[in-house]
């Protein structure tokens, strides 16, 4: 991830630091940055998690079934294991933004004369020291970081001028809900994903998905532990080819499939369905609802059996589909589809010419024309 990059970069005039400034550490970013330190994300543990949905009426809501049991992904979840604001946006519209946007522009304060800034070019700069100025150091690991929060990480992607515009006051920057923008992005990507859309080898999900793998993390303890094992046993088992110690600090840590598989068919496995809070960051849940949210009185039901310690099992929860079933609908999706194509126009021919416009209409005309002939021929009969 982006983040992971940026955990050394913004530092003093004097020199390099080994750790984040403390405005850094101690803003609604301090957390994202912390993230370095867990397992790297992996996009096939997020899509055998998303695979493992529960069907709910919420719309806001996610619930995924792990070892047996639920657990549940929230925005008050995504606001613990992320540390940014997630409470309700400001009534600032996005014209007004645009309108101070036109009238003083703060692009080319931070970034010149360059019309386009990639994620990978602001990295090289903090990387180069090519600035020098905190101020802007931290603003460029904030928009380097917040580019990966929004959208898909990708080093090529190109930082929003109207992020850039937000974070003239670092204030007002840290304040602004960035964590409800992200939840909000992952929940319709999530809802728009079928099962046909999940058996896929590549899927593209927007917001912060990674935030699904931290919750997971949290809520199920076994999965870290499961981690740590394997990267011990494999740096023992390298020892003997001349393993150096400094090298396990460039080594990541990463959460795949086969971890998962393996905690999830493991007996009596913790399982936090609802995460506990942050003690250090205490968040409202009072801010963190949605006017628009679906009642499901099935979902109350179990967050109430939830509440007094119920133990769920696997055949609590019923449902889903074999990869028969999947491998029959993908090909009835297919077939779907195929048949959905538009008809290609007939090319028709251009022509200036008079006698081939002519023959042109005759040809359009004629069913109204058989149609007049008849109706002659019908009229005549009577009248004779």
């Amino acid at each position: 991830m982006v983040s992971s990059r940026l955990v050394d970069l913004p530092d003093s005039p004097e020199g390099p630091a080994r750790k984040p400034v403390p405005e850094m550490m101690d803003s609604a970013f301090g957390k994202i940055v912390d993230i370095a330190a867990k397992p790297v994300f992996s996009g096939r543990f997020a899509r055998y998690i998303m695979s493992r949905q529960l069907k709910t009426k919420k719309k806001h809501e996610a619930w995924f079934r792990f070892a047996g049991k639920p657990i549940r992904f929230l925005l008050r979840e995504f606001a613990i294991v992320t540390g940014l604001p997630c409470g309700p946006f400001p009534r600032r519209s996005k014209m007004k933004l645009k309108e101070s946007i036109a009238e003083k522009p703060y692009w080319p304060v931070i970034f010149g004369k360059s019309e386009v800034v990639t994620v990978a070019s602001v990295i090289k700069m903090l990387r180069r020291r090519t600035v020098t100025d905190r101020k802007i150091r931290i603003k460029y690991a904030c928009l380097a970081i917040l580019s990966s929060v929004l959208l898909p990480t990708s080093l090529k992607m190109k930082i929003c001028r109207e992020h850039a515009e937000a974070i003239e006051d670092l204030g007002e920057f840290f304040a602004y809900p960035w964590g409800r923008l992200a939840f909000d992005l992952l929940m319709v990507s999530i809802r728009e994903r079928d099962v046909v859309a999940l058996s896929q080898s590549n899927i593209a999900v927007k917001g912060f998905v990674l935030a699904l793998q931290l919750v997971m993390v949290e809520a199920v303890p076994a999965l870290t532990e499961v981690v740590l094992e394997s990267c011990s046993s494999s740096e023992a088992d390298s020892e003997d080819d001349g393993f150096n110690p400094s090298d396990r600090f460039g080594k990541k840590q990463t959460l795949n499939t086969a971890h998962a598989r393996f905690v999830d068919k493991t007996d009596n496995v913790l399982v936090h369905s609802l995460l506990l809070e942050d003690p250090e960051r205490p968040i409202d849940e009072s801010t963190l609802v949605w006017s628009d949210e679906e009642h499901d009185e099935t979902v109350e039901n179990m967050i109430d059996l939830i509440n007094v310690n119920y133990q769920f099992s696997t055949s609590h929860f019923v449902g889903g589909v074999s990869r028969s079933e999947v491998d029959r609908l993908r090909e009835a999706s297919s077939v779907s589809s195929k048949s959905k194509k538009p008809k290609k126009p007939v090319s028709v021919p251009q022509s200036n010419d008079a006698g081939y416009i002519a023959d042109l209409v005759i040809e359009r005309l004629k069913p109204q024309l058989q149609n007049f002939n008849n109706k002659i021929e019908q009229f005549s009969t009577r009248v004779e």
